[in-house]
């Protein structure tokens, strides 16, 4: 192995805090981690994609469900129910050490893919091979939503090597595809080969902040606006607009909408359809006057004459006009369409929220998808900030805003779906109910979570219990059996510290109740006595821990707490 690649790996493993000393598993850790980060434009946990053996020839799986990382078939409900559709991707990922391409190699990791979709698999299975095929088959048997085609199915051959199109290597390669396609099964089949430039690459990508550079010839400069560097207004011809939106694959660029609030509805909503109406119809012309455009937030802007290049910028509105033109960018004399658009350049988060309330607010935006811009998520953000050493912890209120501070250890970051989860199993005592989509939870969760007057201790606490215990099976100090009732662990933990009852979140008691949870969870010795304590109570209890549907009923969590009075 290279000596580049060699480093990256070690920046991966260090910046996530894993400790893994065999070779093989670091580089199959980085492999799945580059290329997931390339198809998801999301923060993920890489244990939802790592299978951490090889017995099908297949180092890594990802199932993207509505451009959403799934590992649950409530989440696959959820999405269904939100969306009306399904839009589903495979990812097959195999990383070899050798500095070659091996054919035997290869065609383990085909047939171990092409296994994996049989109604009647030849190989073994793992439990998590079995789990992600659970999850395949239910996609599959909801296959009527598919309305936008058949899933994609991708995979990646990684090696430290150098590809070189060996045309015996294609060949195998190419009949693998063959294979995969005369199931029938997929709108698409692509398989890439990686050498090691190319998976640093996707590293160093995974780090970039994005920049495109457009010609924005109609445009005029607003006057000064205060927390403001720099605004335009104007209309965007189409072949610039396509720049910004998307990648050097023409793929659409999912990070620059995170902050749109809400997602891409599909083609079959209705504002959706009247878009696509308007072009088919070929009303270029009108498209102005009939679309409100997109709205762009930049960190900063580089201006030459007619060509801006525009920084680490984001579409906060627009994301629905965004991503209809873009599928209808094959019709033609679309290079006619101009698209109405504001720019605004700040370095303000709180310019910035005002512009993503404001222009969203101008449609139909329920509130709670406003969440991640409340004054409360806000403070939130900087109670983390003041927690330190051992015990420090990062709230990522925005996707992946701290992927390029090597500062911070990846594992100490809490995303929003890890703080609602831990939150509604410990002091919510709703551990069943984390497997759903978290914009269902927070939704079925309604004003018992994120609420003004709570104490931000209370969300801490349920956070460092989380990493604490994610400490514990990572290093392996607690048996990894446990990871399908983790929730139910984390519910058990107030009574296990002997906090009962509760008082109410926005109380001074509160935070002497979180005080006494917090010192069990000051350090790994520590936390290896309690959460054993717990899953003693776990073992003593009668409840099946290879039953992975039991720990979705209420029944379970009040045997457990029952079992927990009783010893």
């Amino acid at each position: 192995m290279d000596r580049v690649t060699e480093n990256l790996i070690d920046d991966y493993i260090s910046n996530n805090d894993l400790k893994i000393d065999k070779i093989e598993d670091r580089f199959e850790l980085f492999c799945n981690y580059c290329i997931v980060s390339k198809e998801y434009d999301d923060s993920f946990e890489i244990e939802k994609v790592w299978l951490g053996d090889n017995s099908m020839g297949v180092d890594g799986v990802a199932i993207i469900v509505n451009g959403r990382l799934v590992d649950s078939k409530e989440e696959i409900e959820d999405l269904l129910e939100l969306n009306k559709y399904l839009d589903v991707t495979f990812i097959f990922v195999q990383a070899k050490t050798s500095n070659n391409f091996s054919s035997s190699d290869i065609g383990n990791f085909l047939f171990g893919t092409s296994d994996f979709f049989d109604e009647n698999p030849k190989l073994p299975r793992s439990e998590r091979i079995k789990e992600k095929a659970e999850i395949m088959n239910y996609l599959y048997g909801k296959s009527a939503a598919m309305t936008k085609g058949l899933p994609a199915c991708k995979l990646y051959y990684v090696t430290t090597g150098t590809w070189v199109n060996d045309p015996v290597v294609s060949a195998r390669f190419e009949t693998g595809k063959q294979d995969l396609i005369q199931k029938n099964l997929f709108n698409e089949v692509i398989i890439t080969p990686i050498d090691a430039r190319l998976i640093q690459k996707y590293y160093q990508d995974t780090k970039a902040t994005i920049s495109k550079e457009i010609n924005f010839k109609n445009r005029a400069i607003l006057p000064e606006i205060n927390g403001v560097e720099q605004a335009y207004i104007g209309i965007l011809e189409f072949n610039q607009f396509i720049k910004l939106v998307t990648d050097e694959e023409n793929k659409i660029i999912g990070s620059i909408f995170y902050d749109n609030v809400r997602s891409f509805q599909g083609k079959d909503n209705a504002v959706n359809k009247k878009i696509r109406e308007t072009l088919e119809k070929k009303e270029f012309d009108k498209f102005p006057i009939l679309n409100n455009g997109i709205t762009i937030v930049a960190k900063s802007l580089n201006v030459a004459g007619n060509r801006f290049t525009i920084n680490d910028y984001s579409i906060v509105n627009g994301c629905q006009t965004s991503h209809v033109l873009c599928e209808a960018r094959d019709l033609d004399g679309l290079d006619r369409v101009n698209i109405p658009v504001r720019l605004i350049v700040t370095n303000s988060e709180e310019v910035r929220n005002e512009v993503i309330r404001a222009t969203n607010n101008q449609t139909s935006v329920k509130p709670e998808e406003l969440e991640a811009l409340s004054d409360f998520q806000k403070s939130l953000e900087l109670f983390y900030q003041t927690t330190k050493d051992d015990m420090q912890l990062f709230y990522e209120r925005r996707s992946k805003q701290f992927n390029n501070n090597p500062s911070v250890i990846k594992t100490r970051i809490i995303t929003i779906p890890i703080q609602i989860k831990s939150f509604a199993a410990i002091f919510l005592e709703e551990p069943h109910s984390v497997s759903r989509f978290y914009g269902r939870i927070i939704k079925y969760l309604g004003d018992k979570i994120f609420v003004k007057d709570h104490r931000p201790i209370v969300y801490y606490v349920a956070s460092l219990a989380y990493f604490r215990l994610d400490q514990l099976f990572r290093y392996h100090n607690l048996d990894p059996k446990y990871k399908k009732c983790k929730y139910h662990l984390l519910m058990m933990l107030p009574h296990a510290v002997g906090n009962i009852p509760r008082p109410p979140f926005n109380s001074h008691k509160i935070e002497e109740y979180c005080s006494n949870i917090l010192k069990e969870l000051e350090t790994t010795d520590k936390s290896i006595e309690i959460f054993g304590k717990i899953t003693g109570i776990v073992d003593r209890s009668g409840v099946d821990l290879n039953d992975r549907d039991v720990f979705k009923l209420q029944s379970t969590n009040d045997a457990l707490l029952s079992s927990f009075n009783k010893f």
